[in-house]
């Protein structure tokens, strides 16, 4: 069942490769005409050999002394010798002129394909639902989007080297035969055996790939999380043992990789030994056969030179094998996630409106048989701001995740201006909403570059009146070239605040019909909150705001407010009705001490 189980996994990979394939028959074509070029050169030069060689010989063989070596004189062997210099000159430099154009374009064609698959893996990976995402390490899912990388080398392998060596093959055991029938058969004799030891020899280097590769997944995972959190890994004082792990991890893995080495080492070694014992075995039967005067010296240099040419192709289609299963099996890893089901769909288009928004019924969990909102009805409308209010673990965060789609509700409906947005693309959804998240990314270039991440047509000016609105102007003194100046990954480099500060001045460009705000004011001191909560009502046209929020600073100006409490609103009404009512959300501006008298 393993075995079937993997072998179409393998199929599956050879479907996509040949998918790929398709768009590019006739660059195959070309590539097959320059591969079945050089290897008719490769083909053509042992013959040539035994026709100077025996006119060599020929020189010192007095005329009738021999039946197979014709009497030269000088002046015929020096013509043959010229002829045949001059030939194996032209076709050695036309053989290798065949064999590069062949190979580049080859490398064109699998860079192409290569490019095509990393790419297309890529977007596919990124329109997974989020939830693919909770139980995957970023650094390994990056690494097996990577092991796309692995094309080129199938691709070379079948264009260039596959059917040429067949072809070589077949070639050179076909003018053996035709030249001297026992001599074919002394030279091939070992070849079956040959053939077992090589086979044998693949299927060994072929097990445990999957969990081989696994290994290698997990190192880069290892040291991606560290490098990410290295200032977590200094204050801990933990750089000697992470350092400690993964020379633990490192050294299993190597350790495994030393023993593939090692087995593929001694399978190698009874094959020299095979094919040496052949070419003894040529030359021995030949020099014989040779004094016997049944035989030319040209004959068994043409022998020999072919069965260098016979093993020659059967160790490299051997090494192709295996190689072409290391390939496939790395491989197979992306095309898994090619494969993985729930990317999301395109969906309709949403129509403008002012962003009113109303959540009907709805229902969700992240697990099966665990609710998180429970019947869940709010409305918000447009210009107005809401707040959600309530403990952790209420489903504040969970109510915006769904709003962006990043989710798929179990029952119920979400509507934006009228239109419910599980029939709209979530591109479409989130291009009409702006998030500003406590944990935002940061992402490596330019502070500008950040800025107008969602809108990449904002101009200078737009972006720098958002980073002024921001509360960013401090750091565009400080730094060296204000908004042209590159910022490490992460936001590495600038303070939590200013991280935050940049996702407001990201929102600010891009002017969303809603905005939801999910503790964006966490990191940042009371006046640098108010000057972003006057910054936010000066927005012209003004958003729909959803605000999640644990200060009441940020509640208190609010139009309206739903207090969450294990997945229901438990309270609702404006700020003035909720603390009035005595509940949950009076006991908040209470504990904040900034209550209005009166």
């Amino acid at each position: 069942m393993k075995k079937r189980l993997k072998s179409l996994v393998n199929v599956r990979v050879y479907q996509v490769l040949m998918k790929l394939a398709r768009q590019y028959r006739r660059q195959f074509v070309i590539i097959g005409i320059y591969s079945s070029l050089y290897t008719a050169a490769d083909l053509i030069q042992p013959l040539i050999y035994r026709r100077a060689i025996n006119d060599v010989a020929g020189l010192f063989v007095p005329p009738g002394a021999s039946r197979v070596i014709p009497a030269r004189t000088l002046e015929e062997m020096l013509k043959t010798l010229i002829v045949a210099v001059t030939a194996l000159f032209f076709i050695s430099v036309l053989g290798y002129y065949f064999r590069l154009r062949a190979r580049r374009h080859g490398a064109r064609v699998a860079s192409d394909m290569e490019s095509s698959l990393i790419v297309g893996t890529f977007g596919h990976v990124l329109r997974l639902p989020l939830s693919f995402f909770s139980l995957q390490a970023s650094a390994g899912l990056a690494k097996r989007i990577d092991q796309s990388d692995q094309v080129s080398p199938i691709v070379s392998a079948f264009s260039q080297e596959i059917a040429p060596e067949a072809v070589r093959f077949v070639g050179i055991c076909a003018i053996m035969l035709t030249q001297n029938w026992e001599m074919a058969l002394l030279s091939t004799c070992m070849l079956p055996l040959y053939l077992w030891v090589a086979r044998r020899s693949a299927l060994r280097l072929q097990t445990n790939l999957e969990s081989y590769y696994e290994l290698w997944e997990n190192i880069s995972a290892r040291i991606s999380d560290a490098i990410g959190a290295v200032k977590t890994v200094k204050l801990s004082g933990a750089e000697a043992r992470e350092e400690a792990r993964l020379r633990d991890e490192s050294t299993y893995a190597y350790g495994v990789y030393l023993k593939r080495v090692s087995v593929a080492q001694r399978y190698y070694i009874t094959q020299s030994v095979l094919s040496n014992l052949s070419k003894s075995l040529v030359l021995g039967y030949g020099g014989w056969l040779v004094l016997r005067q049944k035989l030319t010296p040209g004959d068994v240099v043409m022998f020999v030179a072919y069965l260098d040419k016979l093993y020659g192709p059967v160790d490299s289609l051997n090494e192709i094998a295996v190689g072409m299963q290391n390939h496939t099996t790395s491989l197979q890893r992306a095309v898994a996630l090619l494969d993985t089901p729930g990317a999301e769909m395109p969906g309709e288009p949403l129509p403008t409106g002012a962003g009113a928004v109303e959540f009907r019924d709805v229902h969700f969990g992240y697990v099966p048989g665990h609710e998180v909102l429970k019947g869940l009805n709010l409305t918000m409308e447009p210009g107005k701001i809401t707040v959600l209010a309530g403990p952790s673990g209420a489903g504040k965060t969970t109510t915006a995740d769904l709003l962006l789609k990043l989710y798929g509700l179990w029952s119920g409906e979400i509507y934006l201006d009228g239109h419910p947005i599980s029939t709209a693309g979530p591109s479409a959804v989130r291009a009409a909403v702006g998030v500003v998240a406590a944990d935002g990314a940061v992402f490596r270039g330019t502070l500008a570059d950040n800025i107008r991440y969602k809108r990449p047509g904002a101009t200078d000016e737009e972006v720098h009146a958002a980073a002024i609105a921001a509360g960013l102007e401090r750091l565009l003194d400080r730094l060296p070239e204000g908004l042209g100046t590159e910022i490490g990954e992460r936001g590495l480099g600038l303070s939590v605040g200013e991280r935050q500060r940049l996702q407001i001045a990201r929102i600010l460009v891009d002017r969303p019909r809603l905005l939801v705000l999910d503790e964006a004011t966490a990191n940042l001191d009371y006046a640098t909150e108010m000057e972003l909560k006057h910054a936010l009502v000066r927005l012209r046209p003004r958003p729909t705001m959803l605000v999640i929020a644990h200060r009441y600073t940020m509640m208190k100006d609010a139009d309206y407010v739903y207090v969450l409490q294990e997945g229901q609103v438990s309270e609702h009404g404006t700020p003035a009705e909720l603390l009035a009512a005595h509940g949950w959300f009076a006991e908040l501006a209470a504990q904040s001490g900034d209550v209005d008298e009166g």
